[in-house]
């Protein structure tokens, strides 16, 4: 089984984690409609994106064993 990325991971985590939470959020609040939607799309994609490519090398950074060995 071939994984992905650290990057696309993270990543794609990120986004999907912020999106929801501002949907969550929004809906909690009583807002309802398409527009909580389209901000958590949003602010999941402006913010995400950042913060998880951000992530990726703080981990390859710590990381001591960082690339892993090839069999």
């Amino acid at each position: 089984m071939l994984l992905p990325p650290l990057r696309a991971l993270l990543v794609s985590l990120w986004v999907a984690c912020i999106g929801g939470a501002v949907v969550i959020a929004a809906l909690t609040l009583g807002w309802i409609g398409w527009g909580p939607f389209v901000l958590g799309a949003a602010l999941g994609v402006i913010v995400g994106v950042p913060v998880g490519i951000w992530n990726a090398r703080y981990i390859k950074r710590k990381d001591p064993d960082w690339p892993p060995r090839r069999a």
